[in-house]
């Protein structure tokens, strides 16, 4: 059973899903189509939209095993590796049953007894009421428990590879390839000249804190989760979750060279 999850939203991403499911459905492939909060477990995703719509399955996708094969119909697309005109082959795929897949591993956030997952980023965000939208967050980080640096920003994100590309890339963070075992913390608009983002191993745990009257937001690829307030102690860390992706032709140099030289031009 092939599953089509699709940005509705979007009108080409609607009518790729709608001729994806007609070509399968004529080849006698069962297929269905899956709405957000699905329940139903196939056999494999076929996600049809940008990088957000991959982040609406991925952990569902990854609880159960089921990789996903990604379609890009919108702007950017770095979680995806197949375009539209990819179609012929992405049917290819699914009919023969014929493909590699990678493993990307997520991230697991807590604060006391709460815990949260992420694909991208975890990140923390100042909280701004009326009375003090101007203020800044006051962050503290530690790797292994060791200090790394305090300051005052609007947040700090933990991104994994996958993720470096999307939030911490806009907040001025490096790129990191996607097989480094690595995470980046990457400052949001500090308050400083010091701050910059500081790439650490995967095996590491992070650990933040806010301190002060300014609440902190956290966010799991850009979803909010909880809040943090004075002293409270936000720990991020490698999860043993991973998502499966099937494997396109193209490298991941290709892809990056593509989606930057194009980024921010609407289709």
């Amino acid at each position: 059973m092939v599953g089509i999850y699709a940005n509705t939203d979007k009108p080409n991403a609607v009518s790729i899903a709608n001729e994806l499911r007609r070509t399968l459905s004529d080849r006698g492939v069962a297929n269905i189509f899956l709405e957000r909060g699905f329940s139903q477990c196939p056999d494999l995703i076929v996600v049809v939209g940008g990088d957000g719509t991959v982040l609406e399955v991925v952990q569902k996708a990854a609880e159960t095993g089921v990789p996903i094969l990604a379609v890009n119909a919108g702007n950017v697309g770095f979680l995806t590796e197949f375009e539209a005109e990819d179609f012929d082959t992405c049917v290819e795929i699914i009919c023969g049953e014929d493909y590699d897949c990678y493993d990307r591993k997520m991230l697991s956030c807590s604060i006391v007894e709460e815990e949260f997952y992420a694909f991208n980023e975890v990140s923390i965000h100042r909280m701004n009421t009326e009375n003090d939208v101007k203020c800044t967050l006051s962050v503290s980080l530690k790797i292994d428990g060791e200090f790394v640096e305090s300051f005052r920003s609007d947040g700090l994100i933990i991104a994994t590879p996958a993720g470096s590309t999307a939030y911490s890339l806009s907040a001025g963070g490096a790129i990191l390839a996607p097989d480094l075992k690595a995470l980046i913390a990457t400052p949001l608009c500090a308050h400083t000249l010091t701050s910059k983002p500081i790439v650490f191993s995967e095996d590491s745990i992070a650990e933040i804190t806010v301190s002060g009257s300014v609440k902190g937001g956290v966010f799991c690829d850009g979803k909010f989760k909880t809040s943090l307030s004075d002293k409270d102690v936000l720990t991020v860390k490698t999860s043993d979750l991973k998502a499966k992706f099937i494997k396109g032709k193209r490298t991941f140099y290709d892809t990056l060279f593509k989606k930057l030289t194009s980024w921010g031009v609407n289709r």
